[in-house]
């Protein structure tokens, strides 16, 4: 047979075919001009330099300026009457209490990213210099105390308002409990305890009368304190299951508060499997547990911390005469009882949660025996987190979310801000607190699970998240699904799935779940619950999504139908991104296109947000942030990427260059500029026309993670 050789001709165009198939399907590999790689990235911590990324027109002049933050109609007003949303983070420990030229610093760096709040937190652990008290651990020492009046001084300087915790881990006397981590810091026991309830008023009397000469107010009567929260992550039900563990005084305590109520309540004396050995019950407690038993267990539990609840909120507000918005503990704590209590007593709701929160098989804390998952939650089916915060939400209230991180070393930190502050602008939520923003400051390194300090990722979005939450630039929907929940059901689902509370977890999905909610309904609709309904139910029915999970204004879209592809789009006029399995796609929002190449992992976060409130394609000042992991150098992996032991590498940050163009349709003359870790203008992109399209590329060779996009 002749064999048949093709012509250069002929062989060119079989390449071109070639080509124009591999491209049109997928990009293999990133484009001149759109580099894939690692580079050093440094956040500089305590930069407060007004340039393109600064965010402080937020802020008002002067926090609390106008009066108090008060509530109106579900929300939180200021002075003015003007609503005010909340976008912070915590201090702990010794972070609390920055020297001077430091706490100047840690305000305007807070400031410049766009934040108005931060929450004081584990102050209360440890003598100086790493907590309030003096060295003997029974008086609050006096240059702690002016180092904390300081720095709330400066940050109400900066439009930055503060909420003081009053107990979160104070070590009561008497309460050691080896091997029972639940009880750390007289969690469930100090709703009962009385000595312990004396200590709780004792502590918040000295802190909050105290008077700041800096501001010349005390706690109490300045109003650039906002919120003040009474026991953090605290209540008797999220430790029913160890209460037979009690130690003799404290068991002795609860049992005679037990045979107080069962003397108050005769009416189960006659009822077929009534029971006054109140340790037994628990220690029994399983499905055949007799109805009867169940109700008393549960009405004697919620009785109790509704008693306690409430007589700590009296003290508060009318002892110590708090002007500042009182939240008891977190909603969360005690499932469907939690949700119940605070619409009694709190003056706002308050919730935690944290995305594959580090695990430790042994030691609690360990600082080399950890794990995480390391799963992107753009993958998850149950919406990740951020189900768990709208099924809390109490109807009239305003709801804030006071810690909430995704902890390093994870690959998908990136995705936090955008994801969680959308949601929450979704859902019309009133604030949100990072955890944490503690020293050390300006190491150049990842330091700890939660700090943003040295971390690119949780600063660098930070900006973004104001926009889309503090600017509103994702609007809330309107049309409420509500879970009606009678007081009578709050008992009859305790009954129910009771059991299933522990110390950080709650009964309210299974609650949701019985009156017929699916998994994606939170991203269709805005939800709460209603605790004065008549009927256990939900206010109407809802389809799940067969599809893509899509919010009832169009502006939130995920899609997690395969893991490997999943993706959570915003589209609105002036926010736009694409978050999740990116890469090698063409995400069309509007009229803007983000097409990223094929990474290794194909995970990007990429964002478009607008810094002037307009549209993106008018806005004058567009801020370009795409990122995917950062590491410390040298971090050591084990094989299963899931911990880096004590090993959590060196100086400087790296972070992974993300290789993408940037499509606009019928965009005006614009220019880009790559900027600086500190937000200053270095390189300028070039910008190709086609017609009405503009486009640019970026990459690792701009060695950036953000970009202004300036008109």
């Amino acid at each position: 047979m002749k064999r048949i050789y093709p012509t250069s001709l002929t062989l060119l165009l079989l390449i071109s075919v070639s080509v124009i198939i591999l491209f049109t399907t997928c990009r293999k590999t990133p484009e001149a001009g759109r580099e894939y790689g690692w580079f050093e990235f440094v956040i500089p911590d305590s930069d407060t330099t007004h340039n393109e990324v600064d965010m402080s027109f937020l802020n008002e002049g002067i926090a609390g300026a106008s009066g108090f933050v008060k509530v109106e109609n579900g929300h939180f007003v200021d002075g003015k009457g003007s609503r005010i949303r909340f976008f912070g983070t915590n201090l702990t420990f010794s972070s609390a209490f920055p020297d001077k030229p430091t706490a100047v610093l840690i305000a305007g760096r807070l400031r410049k990213l766009g934040m108005n709040v931060v929450r004081f937190h584990h102050m209360d652990n440890q003598s100086v210099p790493d907590g309030i008290w003096d060295a003997s651990k029974k008086e609050l020492d006096p240059g702690q105390l002016d180092k904390l009046d300081w720095l709330v001084y400066q940050l109400k300087l900066h439009g930055i308002y503060s909420n003081i915790n009053t107990h979160v881990s104070r070590e009561y006397p008497g309460c050691d409990y080896e091997g029972i981590d639940q009880f750390n810091y007289g969690k469930a026991i100090d709703q009962f305890y009385r000595p312990y309830i004396e200590m709780q008023k004792e502590f918040a009397k000295e802190l909050l009368t105290h008077k700041n000469p800096y501001t010349g107010t005390t706690y109490v009567e300045e109003p650039a304190v906002a919120f003040v929260e009474i026991n953090n992550e605290n209540s008797l039900i999220s430790n029913w299951s160890l209460l037979t563990k009690l130690n003799k005084d404290h068991k002795t305590a609860l049992l005679q508060q037990w045979k107080e109520w069962i003397g108050a309540h005769p009416e189960y004396l006659k009822k077929e499997g009534f029971s006054n050995d109140l340790m037994s019950v628990i220690a029994n407690y399983t499905e055949k547990t007799p109805v009867t038993q169940k109700e008393m267990l549960w009405g004697f539990l919620m009785e109790r911390e509704l008693s306690y609840a409430r007589e700590m909120m009296d003290y508060f507000k009318k002892e110590l005469k708090v002007k500042a918005n009182i939240a008891e503990t977190q909603a969360y704590y005690s499932g469907v009882q939690g949700v119940s209590r605070e619409a009694k007593v709190s003056d706002f709701d308050d919730m935690h949660s944290y995305w594959e929160h580090p695990d430790f098989p042994g030691k609690s804390w360990s600082s080399t025996n950890w794990t995480i998952r390391n799963s992107s939650m753009v993958t998850d089916k149950q919406t990740g987190t951020l189900t768990w915060f709208a099924q809390h939400r109490i109807a009239g209230m305003p709801l804030t979310i006071s810690e909430y991180d995704h902890p390093a070393p994870t690959f998908f930190c990136a995705e936090m801000f955008p994801m969680l502050n959308s949601f929450a602008a979704f859902q019309d939520f009133d604030g949100i607190y990072h955890f944490t923003f503690d020293a050390p400051y300006d190491g150049g390194r990842i330091d700890n699970f939660f700090s943003s300090a040295g971390h690119p990722l949780k600063q660098i979005f930070v900006p973004a998240g104001a926009v889309l939450f503090r600017m509103g630039a994702v609007q809330p929907g309107t049309h409420t699904v509500q879970l009606d929940l009678p007081p009578a059901s709050v008992l009859e689902n305790m009954v129910k799935t009771g059991d299933k509370i522990r110390l950080h977890g709650s009964n309210m999905k299974y609650v949701w779940q019985d009156a017929g909610a699916s998994p994606g309904l939170a991203i269709q609709h805005p939800v709460n619950v209603n605790v004065k309904a008549s009927e256990f139910k939900l206010s109407e029915p809802v389809t799940a999504s067969a599809g893509p999970w899509e919010s009832e204004t169009g502006e939130i879209i995920w899609d997690n139908r395969d893991s490997i592809n999943a993706v959570y789009k915003i589209n609105s006029p002036s926010a736009k991104a694409a978050i999740g399995y990116i890469g090698g796609k063409n995400i069309e929002l509007g009229n803007v296109t983000i097409a990223m190449d094929t990474t290794r992992y194909n995970w990007a976060t990429i964002t478009l947000t607008s810094l002037d409130g307009k549209p993106v394609e008018q806005s004058s000042r567009v801020l370009l942030v795409a990122a995917g992991r950062v590491e410390n150098t040298g971090w050591k992996w084990d094989a299963g990427k899931t911990t880096l032991g004590g090993d959590w590498g060196k100086s400087p940050t790296i972070a992974e260059g993300i290789p993408a163009e940037i499509i606009f349709k019928g965009m005006d003359k614009f220019t880009v500029f790559a900027l600086d870790p500190a937000g200053n203008r270095l390189n300028e992109i070039p910008v190709s026309m086609k017609g009405s399209e503009s486009s640019f590329g970026i990459g690792a060779q701009y060695k950036t993670l953000w970009y202004i996009i300036s008109r």
